[in-house]
């Protein structure tokens, strides 16, 4: 809850400077934006760096082969990727 009501202090705070960068130029506020949203990235990537629980991805794939004699072959190949933290293997 503390996290939102944070965020939306600092958006407000945020939109109020952006109102009065917007005399200086385009540029520069643009600028401004991108700055600010760089280091809101940065900050929830420290801040809460386990945003997901681990996961897998499967990935099947259908070959097709036309034979000479006008038949068809179907291959499905089935990959599994799983994606997990170090801490979870051991």
């Amino acid at each position: 809850m503390n996290l939102g009501l944070l965020g939306i202090i600092i958006a407000i705070i945020v939109a109020i400077i952006l109102i009065k960068l917007i005399k200086f130029g385009l540029k520069i506020v643009l600028f401004f934006v991108l700055a600010v949203v760089v280091c809101l990235t940065l900050w929830i990537c420290i801040a809460q760096p386990d945003m997901h629980e681990p996961f897998s991805v499967n990935t099947i794939e259908y070959l097709f082969k036309i034979n000479k004699d006008g038949s068809m072959t179907t291959t499905k190949q089935v990959t599994e990727t799983v994606i997990q933290n170090e801490e979870i293997k051991k």
